[in-house]
């Protein structure tokens, strides 16, 4: 084999060598970059115990309509322990008197 051939032989081997840990050395979207394409998206690993809640929302809720007060004319909610009258209007009755 001629000296020339030779000298090739190895400039090309040692250019192989260099390509070979360059590639070895580079990020898998640094070889996609030069390729034109992009990267893949790798899933996020999956979330462990209990499921995140839905946030669903129907709708309003419905108003709650509480009953009004016996006493006639008197628009005011019922007391909870006024027998069917307002907190006012309780005190006044024959209800609490009769206590």
């Amino acid at each position: 084999m001629s000296q020339l051939a030779s000298v090739i032989e190895k400039a090309a081997d040692a250019f192989a060598q260099e390509i070979l840990a360059a590639v070895k050395a580079a990020t898998l979207q640094e070889l996609l970059a030069l390729e034109g394409r992009a990267a893949p998206v790798v899933a996020a690993a999956k979330r462990r115990g209990r499921p995140p809640k839905e946030k669903v929302r129907a709708g309003k809720r419905a108003k709650i309509k509480w009953p009004k007060c016996r006493h006639k004319g008197c628009t005011k909610n019922a007391w909870a322990r006024g027998k069917g009258f307002c907190g006012e209007h309780f005190k006044t009755s024959k209800a609490a008197k009769k206590k």
